[in-house]
This record gives structure tokens, C-alpha cells and sequence, in this order.
């Protein structure tokens, strides 16, 4: 696919090199991830987030947990752990207390109230797992949230000893939001490891965008990375700062700004795009090739909310 600059030039993307986005794992995650977020603030809007659910399900699994642990399990660092514990407790769906063994670690327990209204929410959490996934058919479901599992743990998942309460909450190591937030976590720790401080996934994905469809307005930009309008401000901001981007007149009218790349972003995307399928390729090491083709395919189809071609 060729692309052409404002001053007429034709860019091919061989020139400068970047990964098309919508076959880009760590991309497809991202906006799939907020496709569940979405569908979850639709159902609950505001009242139960998804990391506050996480924790509930997880604390099902076993009768008393410690916090570090729980967190753990619910895929949470352990600031958000702490807040979503601070605000759970809030709401009287669990209680806190010294391990008595070690008075440096927290037990933590559901309430009777959580217990009550896990039987209400989880029925709604599975709906929209469900939704989620509606662009696959029967067959790829299964395969699909297998193979999920698989890249988010690293390997066949290991659930945690179930409860007799367990059955009142998802099994997180078999839902679909769950293991997308969890792979995207993963993803973040491969493109520290390989990538660095050099670029962020966000402005490799506008760079990406621009490389593939250029010229564009600041908004398309924005909404081909799966960007926010104010997300997407502040990074071309910073990236005219660094040199990567600039905004020139639209020739056909010249009242409109469209964002092009700069001549420093071609020696970036020439230094980095290596390293950024190299952080692909180890987000889906634990598959094979074909189980790799297969997975990018249907996570792109519940990522744009399409059916898989």
C-alpha cells in the first residue's frame, strides 16, 4: 500500500519501516482490551469496575487470601491492589485484617453482602464476556480463549484452588477481559525489555498510522492508534517537540493541519521496528506459527468487532 505526502511524493512503507497495526498483537490488545472496558462501564457504569471484580473473583477462589496474593492473581501491582482493597472495603464487600503469623502482611476475606451480590454480577460479567467474543463463531470461541490463556500466563494457566464460593465469580484464568488485560500487561514488560524508554506503544502506534496512511488530519491519526482525542494531542505534541512529526497545510485546504512524519522518525522506526516485532514474537511464544496466524486473526476480528476473514 502506497501513501502520498502533501507535496505529492509517494511514500512506500517499505521505505520507512513500521508494523501495520490492525495484524499487531500489542495493538490488537490494547483496542481490544477497550472494547471490553466499554462494554463493562455500559453494564455497570461506574458502579464495579473490571480490577475490583478481579480481586472478588480471585478472593472466591480461596476462604482468606493475603493481599499481595490476591493481587496477584487478580493481575494487579500493588498500588491499584491497594486502592481497589480501599475502596471494596468501602463498600462492606470484604474485610481486612493482620496475618496472625506475620503481623506485616493483610488477610483478606469477602462479606456476606459480596457474596450476595456476586451471584447478581456474575451472570452480567459473563454476558459481556460473551459480547466480547460475538464476532467468532462457536468453533474459534474455545480455541480462541485457549490460546489467550496461554499468551497471558506464559503457558497453560495454573487456576488457583477453587473454594466452595468459587462458583459465585468467573474463573480468571479462562475470561476473555480478563486474560486480554493480562497479555497487555505482558506486552508492557516486553517492550520495556526490548524497546526501552526510546518510544512508547502509543506513539509507535501514531507513527505506525502515519507511516500507513498518510497524510492525515490529527483526529484520523488519533482514532487509526486507537488514541483519544486529548491522548492524542498530547503525543503529537511531544513528538513535534522530538522531531518526529510535523503539522503542514492540508494543499486542498489550507486552513486544515495534517500531521506527516519528520525526517527523525524515519532513523527511529528504521532502529526500532526490529525490536518491536521482536516484542510481538515474545508475547505469542507460546504458540507455533499457524496457532500464532490464527490467534493475530481472531484477535483482530474481536478487536474491531468484525467477523475473522
Amino acid at each position: 500500500m502506497d501513501t502520498t505526502e502533501p507535496d505529492g511524493r509517494t511514500l512506500r512503507p517499505s521505505a520507512v519501516p513500521a508494523l501495520p497495526l490492525d495484524t499487531t498483537v500489542g495493538h490488537l490488545l490494547r483496542r481490544a482490551q477497550q472494547v471490553h472496558t466499554a462494554l463493562w462501564a455500559r453494564e455497570f457504569a461506574g458502579d464495579l469496575t473490571g480490577p475490583q471484580y478481579a480481586l472478588l473473583s480471585a478472593l472466591t477462589r480461596r476462604s482468606e487470601t493475603d493481599q499481595g496474593t490476591a493481587g496477584r492473581l487478580a493481575s494487579l501491582d500493588k498500588s491499584t491492589t491497594a486502592d481497589v482493597v480501599a475502596r471494596l472495603q468501602r463498600s462492606d464487600w470484604l474485610v481486612r485484617h493482620r496475618h496472625p503469623d506475620d503481623g506485616r502482611r493483610y488477610l483478606l476475606a469477602l462479606t456476606t453482602p459480596a457474596r450476595s451480590a456476586l451471584r447478581h454480577i456474575t451472570p452480567r460479567a459473563a454476558g459481556i464476556q460473551r459480547t466480547l467474543l460475538e464476532p467468532l463463531g462457536a468453533g474459534d470461541t474455545s480455541w480462541f480463549v485457549g490460546a489467550l490463556a496461554r499468551v497471558a500466563y506464559g503457558g497453560e494457566p495454573v487456576s488457583a484452588a477453587a473454594s466452595a464460593e468459587a462458583a459465585t465469580a468467573l474463573d480468571l484464568a479462562v475470561t476473555p477481559g480478563h486474560l486480554i488485560r493480562r497479555s497487555e500487561q505482558l506486552h508492557g514488560v516486553h517492550w520495556a525489555r526490548h524497546v526501552g524508554p526510546v518510544i512508547t506503544p502509543s506513539q509507535y502506534g501514531l507513527l505506525s498510522a502515519l507511516v500507513w496512511n498518510a497524510p492525515l488530519d490529527q483526529g484520523s491519526a488519533g482514532e487509526l492508534a486507537s488514541l483519544d482525542k486529548s491522548s492524542t494531542a498530547d503525543i503529537v505534541a511531544r513528538m513535534i517537540r522530538r522531531g518526529l512529526v510535523e503539522r503542514v497545510a492540508d494543499p486542498g485546504d489550507r486552513r486544515r493541519k495534517l500531521v506527516v512524519l519528520a525526517e527523525g522518525a524515519r532513523e527511529v522506526l528504521d532502529r526500532i521496528t526490529p525490536a518491536v516485532a521482536a516484542v510481538q514474537d515474545d508475547v505469542t511464544a507460546p504458540l507455533d506459527p499457524a496457532a500464532r496466524r490464527r490467534f493475530t486473526r481472531l484477535l483482530h476480528a474481536v478487536a474491531y468487532h468484525v467477523h475473522p476473514t
